[in-house]
């Protein structure tokens, strides 16, 4: 079964997706890694721009359907993918969110010092963030009618402010194995 792992920008998706796919014996897809790879192609300073350029609408549908068909054809797969929407292209996936507070966002961005997410403070980490959050949830809004931000939308929701990657792996898998355990019946 497909888990989809989604959140806010510098929640830890990607660490954790990655360490959860290397304990469990399961694939790791990230679309996070696939938009950062064009955004170089097409010469998008950062992911600000990439999020305000026209050709991401083509990007985006491209993206999208390569997650639906995933979820088309690789729905009993053990697969965790990393993707702001594919709890929405994929419904039968268990769907995971993390969260994270503004300001650990901000220092992990900033301590990050991505190539693509570039922020010389973490007062400027905070605002490419926010800025990002907003431009990304107005696109989805837009383009699918859907607000990523309501809980409900996920069967967990992590807080990983305070965590350590291998407790929130922890606390995916044992929510995970509890899910499949009362889906069975």
């Amino acid at each position: 079964m497909i888990i989809s792992l989604t959140g806010k920008p510098c929640s830890g998706k990607g660490s954790v997706g990655k360490a959860f796919a290397k304990n469990y014996n399961f694939a790791y897809i990230s679309t996070g890694d696939m938009f950062r790879e064009i955004s170089k192609q097409l010469n998008l300073n950062n992911i600000l721009d990439f999020n305000n350029d026209e050709r991401i609408k083509k990007i985006d549908a491209e993206i999208d359907n390569q997650v639906k068909e995933l979820g088309k054809n690789r729905i009993n797969d053990n697969i965790i993918i990393d993707s702001r929407l594919a709890w929405h292209f994929i419904p039968y996936s268990y769907k995971v969110f993390l969260d994270v507070n503004e300001n650990t966002a901000a220092k992990r961005l900033f301590e990050a010092k991505r190539e693509n997410e570039p922020a010389n403070s973490i007062a400027h980490a905070k605002h490419l963030l926010c800025d990002r959050w907003n431009s990304e949830n107005k696109r989805y809004q837009e383009l699918y009618q859907i607000d990523n931000t309501n809980y409900k939308n996920y069967n967990l929701v992590i807080d990983s402010s305070n965590k350590t990657v291998e407790q929130i792996v922890e606390e995916i898998y044992k929510s995970y194995q509890k899910f499949l355990k009362n889906n069975k019946k």
